[in-house]
């Protein structure tokens, strides 16, 4: 049926008012100045640690080669940590938070919608990026290994190092779906909470997404700068390091960002868009431009600057790695994190 001249076209599913908090939200963000961006990344780092921590200490006994006898059950171990990982998630929502795969979808909405430069998205990136993977650090180092040792030589540390052993061995190419589908589900966690209009409500809508991506088994940059590292640090095996960025890292956080950015933001932004005399909506050129700009704007400088970079660090460092010059690896990558928002910052 042709719609007749003055008919407006409808926008589905209601998801103008959601693109709309999303956008202003998204803004904020990109204003935020660089030690509250890293402080706020930080914490959200911590958040996806300690719930991964939780996880991990609620299902080790159902491991299937690790945990106790009676109990080991694939199914069930995975049932468990994903029953229990969403308390990271949930933290970062409704406390407040920054995290990195979040803002995958959330700062893309700006850009779409001509309210803000590429570099904005670029200096939230990467300032998020760094603050989570410095929490995540802090995480794994004190409150999790070397500081509490409640993860180290017991079963705990054997799963975490058992985990962290099978996220090294995916090929790129499995590695970066697994991203891929871990971040539609993240970021529909996210886009399902902001539609909720109670505390509750958002609970709920962020458990059942995150939920589903732990116990398939995707895989979360994030979550995974914490398990890593705590393996890497619990079996003293530094030599993971350079595998760790180039082998997990960047393939994850390349599929990260095609989950969260194509399959949530550009869908639910381009259902907004109207064709009619008084709307300014997007040409398929524009469109076309602008997701072009993103991926090579702001995935290519994030994995050049946040992943490329201190991964090779690391392969040049392998001859010399000990506990020593393990900690001072994770310091100097923490400093370098630091400084790359402000620089991005006072541009």
């Amino acid at each position: 049926m042709e719609r007749g001249a003055g008919e407006r076209e409808v926008i589905p599913y209601k998801v103008d008012e959601t693109v709309r908090n999303l956008c202003k939200a998204g803004f904020k963000k990109m204003l935020l100045p660089p030690y509250k961006l890293l402080f706020s990344g930080f914490m959200a780092g911590l958040y996806i640690g300690l719930g991964f921590m939780f996880a991990i200490s609620m299902a080790a006994g159902f491991h299937p080669k690790l945990g106790f006898e009676i109990f080991r059950n694939s199914s069930l171990f995975k049932l468990m940590l994903g029953a229990v990982f969403p308390v990271g998630l949930i933290a970062v929502v409704l406390g407040g938070a920054e995290l990195w795969t979040g803002n995958v979808q959330v700062v893309a909405y700006p850009l779409l919608s001509r309210m803000a430069e590429l570099r904005r998205l670029i200096y939230n990136w990467i300032g998020v990026y760094g603050g989570n993977f410095i929490g995540s650090i802090f995480t794994a180092i004190f409150l999790s290994t070397l500081g509490t040792n409640l993860i180290g030589k017991n079963l705990f540390g054997d799963v975490v190092i058992s985990i962290m052993n099978g996220k090294l061995n995916l090929t790129f190419w499995n590695a970066f779906w697994r991203g891929v589908g871990c971040n539609i589900l993240v970021n529909l966690a996210i886009w399902l909470s902001t539609r909720c209009k109670d505390y509750m409500g958002k609970m709920i809508a962020l458990w059942f997404p995150v939920f589903a991506f732990v116990s398939i088994g995707f895989e979360h940059s994030i979550a995974n700068m914490w398990v890593i590292p705590a393996g890497i640090i619990i079996s003293k095996n530094y030599s993971l390091w350079f595998k760790f960025f180039f082998e997990n890292l960047l393939p994850v956080t390349l599929g990260n960002g095609v989950g969260g950015f194509i399959f949530i933001s550009l869908y639910y932004w381009s259902l907004c868009q109207l064709r009619n005399e008084d709307v300014n909506g997007y040409g398929f050129a524009e469109t076309l431009k602008i997701v072009f700009e993103i991926f090579v704007g702001g995935f290519l400088t994030l994995s050049i600057l946040c992943i490329i970079i201190p991964g090779l660090i690391s392969y040049f460092l392998l001859p010399y790695f000990n506990d020593f010059f393990n900690n001072l690896f994770l310091a100097f990558t923490s400093i370098y994190y630091i400084i790359l928002p402000w620089i991005l910052y006072h541009r």
